[in-house]
């Protein structure tokens, strides 16, 4: 456990900064799941609203320390994947 007073003052900081980068990424994981929804019920529109609010909500993890900007690159490619994968099983279904 920390004993000096500034690593003290770093270990608060750190549970701090930990609090907020599990919400960023909760709210990530949230409307990612809601970007899929929509688009599997077949909401192409409201699908296309949720990727952009996750790709913003990306791209600002990555301009901090939240996520690498590796990682917001491959999420957010990962998404539009599955996004227009399902648009097209969709299309070819209809």
């Amino acid at each position: 456990m920390a004993r000096t007073p500034s690593a003290m003052k770093f270990h608060r900081q750190s549970l701090k900064r930990r609090q907020v980068n599990r919400s960023r990424k909760s709210t990530i994981r949230t409307f990612t799941k809601k970007a899929l929804a929509a688009a599997e019920a077949g909401d192409h529109d409201a699908a296309a609203k949720y990727q952009r609010v996750v790709q913003g909500l990306v791209d600002r993890a990555a301009k901090g320390s939240t996520l690498h900007k590796n990682t917001a690159a491959r999420r957010k490619a990962r998404l539009a994947k599955r996004l227009y994968a399902v648009k097209q099983s969709g299309d070819a279904a209809a």
